[in-house]
């Protein structure tokens, strides 16, 4: 699921693109037609995006997926890569492209093709539903904060986040960090945390699979769009499935799909999502 520290710095180092890393030619539609099959990577460990359930991966982009494949009558082979590989093997011609919940942020698409974003997601706080404490993103006084480990968007938020509130004197007393948010709920059940944070669409998904466990504290920060990725030079592919994508959402099956997911809906543009600089 969310990997070791020593392989994500791997990870990382080889992602960004240093000496010797290999990088795969381009691929259009037409090839992945020709050939009957896409192959995708995915980091199956956030939920309700992607997870494995029953041996299978499932989700929220997984059924998004599913209906891009179907449209263009090909096989799909997906294929589950931890967080630290997920884009360098995408460089390195493994899959054709990455589809998992991935931030849009000025890094990832100064390297990568975003498509579309497939959501819109605010950063988030839940705490057990039983536990009392009038406990608020204003106020961490003394509490155990669980985090993704970096260089995950939401640790990187609560960090800064933590940083202002540190001159209030209302720091978190201990970060604890995890590999995947089923981790971190778990931690939460078992109190080994008060507070977990994640994208709001991951809180809301868990409490609507586990009911009266959780609760929302409050979200903080600037909402944060997701989504998939091509290689820079596959822009042919990247607007086939932006192509797809705008036709899910037009219909509002795309709609459908995040209220099937998390609960609510959110609207999804057309331009604007992308920061200065991306391919």
């Amino acid at each position: 699921m969310w990997m070791k520290i020593a392989g994500l710095l791997v990870g990382i180092a080889v992602g960004i693109g240093g000496a010797g890393a290999a990088f795969a030619q381009n691929v259009t539609l037409a090839d992945i037609k020709s050939r009957g099959t896409v192959t995708v990577g995915t980091e199956a460990a956030s939920f309700p995006f992607e997870f494995v359930e029953n041996g299978k991966i499932v989700g929220y982009n997984k059924d998004i997926l599913d209906r891009v494949v179907a449209s263009w009558h090909v096989k799909l082979n997906q294929l589950d890569v931890p967080f630290a590989g997920l884009l360098s093997g995408l460089d390195q011609g493994k899959y054709d492209f990455v589809a998992s919940n991935l931030f849009i942020n000025p890094e990832r698409a100064s390297r990568y093709a975003f498509t579309l974003p497939t959501a819109a997601v605010y950063m988030a706080m839940a705490k057990r539903k039983s536990d009392s404490r009038p406990i608020t993103t204003d106020n961490m006084t003394g509490l155990v904060v669980g985090v993704a480990v970096p260089p995950s968007a939401t640790h990187t938020m609560f960090v800064a986040l933590n940083g202002e509130l540190a001159k209030q004197g209302k720091a978190a007393a201990d970060m604890k960090m995890f590999q995947s948010s089923p981790e971190m709920f778990l931690a939460l059940q078992n109190k080994q945390v008060d507070i977990v944070v994640l994208p709001l669409t991951s809180i809301m998904g868990a409490m609507r699979r586990l009911p009266d466990q959780f609760e929302v504290v409050g979200r903080f920060g600037a909402p944060n769009w997701t989504g998939w990725v091509t290689r820079p030079g596959d822009t042919m592919l990247r607007e086939a499935i932006n192509a797809e994508l705008r036709k899910l959402r037009n219909s509002g099956e795309l709609k459908s799909l995040q209220e099937k997911w998390f609960g609510f809906t959110m609207d999804i543009p057309d331009s604007g999502y992308l920061p200065a600089g991306a391919k």
